[in-house]
């Protein structure tokens, strides 16, 4: 308690100071001092890297050194595309046709998507037509080589295997996924 007052007595000892002492005017080389002592922030790597490549450049072309440049980049793209090119053409798999079909002769159904390991379980990606001269929901998909998992969306809502698959496959969800194998140089047909 004593502590308590004579801090506020100190305080107020302070406040009176301040208030009724003269006025004085700082020293004229104070703000020099203060900010003599102050070390600027260096930004981090980031804003650094950003600033560089913010800053304006200044690119001086002469016809003399750009025309063999530019011949130079050109060629140097043009022999990029070839030597590219040919080994995706060599090692890219080929895509095989396949035709995935739903009989529905009494046209039950309102619309019919194929969805699968393919085209990422998406119905959008492979929505089927109704023939009505195959009275069957028909949908010709180009696949890559491998097994592939699919079912058939009804509707929107309902997941139906392919009754004509010779291959099932448990989807760990108590339900069976339909398999198609495609090797890349046939046409396979369901």
């Amino acid at each position: 308690m004593i502590e308590k007052r004579n801090k506020t007595h100190m305080e107020d000892v302070i406040i009176n100071a301040v208030q009724n002492g003269p006025e004085v005017d700082p020293p004229a080389d104070l703000t020099c001092r203060i900010m003599g002592r102050l070390h600027p922030k260096r930004p981090s790597l980031w804003i650094r890297l950003r600033m560089w490549f913010l800053r304006p450049w200044v690119v001086t072309v002469r016809p003399v050194t750009a025309i063999p440049a530019m011949t130079l980049a050109v060629a140097l793209l043009v022999l990029g595309f070839v030597a590219v090119r040919e080994p995706v053409e060599k090692g890219a798999p080929e895509l095989a046709s396949v035709r995935f079909v739903l009989h529905d002769a009494g046209m039950h159904a309102r619309n019919v998507s194929v969805v699968g390991s393919f085209n990422h379980w998406r119905a959008e990606r492979s929505v089927m037509w109704y023939s009505p001269k195959a009275k069957a929901w028909i949908l010709e998909a180009q696949l890559p080589p491998g097994d592939h998992e699919y079912l058939f969306l009804v509707n929107g809502t309902q997941f139906v295997p392919d009754p004509n698959a010779p291959m099932t496959s448990d989807d760990g969800f108590g339900h069976r996924n339909s398999i198609v194998f495609v090797n890349g140089t046939n046409e396979q047909a369901l």
